[in-house]
């Protein structure tokens, strides 16, 4: 339950397009939002009309009760269903394109629309709306910038240190990726003087750089988000693995020069390496296993899904 004393710890957000949500079509409250509510959380003897426990999640002025119009963040609602504390519903996560649905939602203002019986599409590519900077943004620049003899504390080849919030702050324009020397140069022509990061590690992936892209807008913040975790029903590749191995090993393990001869750009490729035990033994850091990512961990989340998309038989 949302209510009954118990703190929520505040959570940001799914993962998915890095643009503002009103350039998204406009989620339907009666055919997308409403049935998800009804469904997971409107269920007898939890949110129900009759079932007590402080909200009724079955109509639209119940739900409101837990909604902050226009910001996610701040919703009860919205803050249980990505909770790493108490996670709603209990032991069963809403899949992430449900939880991406409500948070357009809230986002685009809450609002009580009703549609056709298709609703509306909701569009999801890459990247993160609502980026955090310890979450989201430092693991990129981690394992592609802020590494020996580039843009560490130690190196700072050329002045540039990335290893921290404040360093990383010094080079970016609050607000204007556009006249940020970190998203230009991350988008700058490839083989150019300023692209970064240069070879032999790869580029960014699109989905970094659209996360990059909407912290700066956002104002590169230094906020603190919980990250949803699913590690309950089928894990895949595209939906659960892909991300993390772009966002955390593909710097390394790209087309270019390889570290270690190991290359993890296809799913394919990944299913090879977790296949040899090398990958899981390397992401849990175990002795005998060359640690990964090298300068940091990956949070328990993330390798629990790496174990879990093994065990399930690599799909």
């Amino acid at each position: 339950m949302i209510g009954g004393g118990f703190m929520l710890f505040m959570a940001s957000s799914c993962k998915h397009e890095g643009i503002p949500a009103d350039q998204f079509p406009e989620v339907c409250f009666q055919t997308e939002v409403l049935p998800i509510f009804q469904n997971s959380c409107g269920t007898t003897g939890c949110h129900s009309s009759g079932g007590g426990h402080g909200y009724n999640f079955t109509d639209y002025s119940g739900i409101m009760k837990a909604i902050t119009a226009g910001n996610a963040d701040k919703s009860k609602a919205y803050q249980a269903i990505t909770s790493t504390f108490q996670l709603m519903p209990p032991n069963n996560a809403l899949p992430i394109d449900k939880r991406t649905t409500i948070r357009l939602w809230i986002e685009q203002g809450a609002k009580e629309t009703t549609c056709g019986s298709t609703g509306s599409a909701v569009t999801t590519k890459s990247g993160t709306l609502w980026a955090c900077y310890d979450r989201d943004i430092q693991p990129i620049l981690m394992s592609s910038c802020a590494v020996s003899g580039c843009h560490n504390a130690t190196t700072h080849k050329d002045g540039v240190d990335f290893s921290s919030y404040a360093k990383t702050l010094e080079r970016i324009k609050p607000g204007n990726p556009g006249t940020s020397p970190l998203y230009n140069s991350i988008t700058a022509k490839q083989n150019s003087d300023n692209f970064m990061p240069p070879a032999p590690y790869s580029p960014l992936s699109k989905a970094a750089i659209d996360t990059i892209y909407s912290w700066i807008k956002r104002g590169g913040l230094n906020e603190e988000c919980a990250s949803p975790c699913d590690t309950t029903g089928a894990i895949n590749y595209t939906s659960h693995i892909q991300s993390i191995i772009e966002l955390d090993c593909v710097s390394c393990h790209g087309a270019n020069n390889p570290s270690g001869g190991i290359k993890l750009l296809t799913a394919s490729d990944v299913q090879t390496v977790a296949k040899s035990g090398k990958l899981l033994g390397a992401l849990n850091r175990k002795s005998g296993y060359k640690a990964m990512p090298p300068d940091y961990a990956l949070s328990t989340c993330d390798v629990r899904q790496v174990e879990l998309w093994i065990n399930q038989g690599y799909n």
